[in-house]
């Protein structure tokens, strides 16, 4: 039976995170293109941040964002399904014996 899925998850959330990305990678890939990469902005935090390395950290999370992908359509076209969590026993320590 699957969990019933809310309307912020499918569609509030995802509009939020590209509102608010599209714009700073956008800005920072036009800074790059015209030899200005090496120039900063300051985030919410007061932090400077450099152009390049927001372009060098969207490469990254769509890199690891994509073996993961790969890697969930690799296990499912081997196990045919997602696999099920076993039942685990809670730990106890050995010392514990009564």
């Amino acid at each position: 039976m699957k969990r019933q899925r809310s309307v912020f998850k499918t569609v509030v959330a995802p509009t939020v995170v590209v509102v608010a990305f599209i714009p700073t990678f956008a800005i920072s890939a036009w800074m790059v293109l015209h030899g200005r990469g090496a120039e900063s902005y300051s985030n919410v935090y007061g932090l400077a941040i450099h152009y390049t390395s927001v372009l060098i950290l969207a490469a990254v999370v769509i890199l690891i964002l994509g073996v993961a992908y790969l890697a969930r359509v690799v296990h499912l076209r081997r196990y045919g399904e997602a696999t099920k969590i076993r039942n685990q026993t809670p730990y106890t320590d050995p010392g514990d014996s009564k």
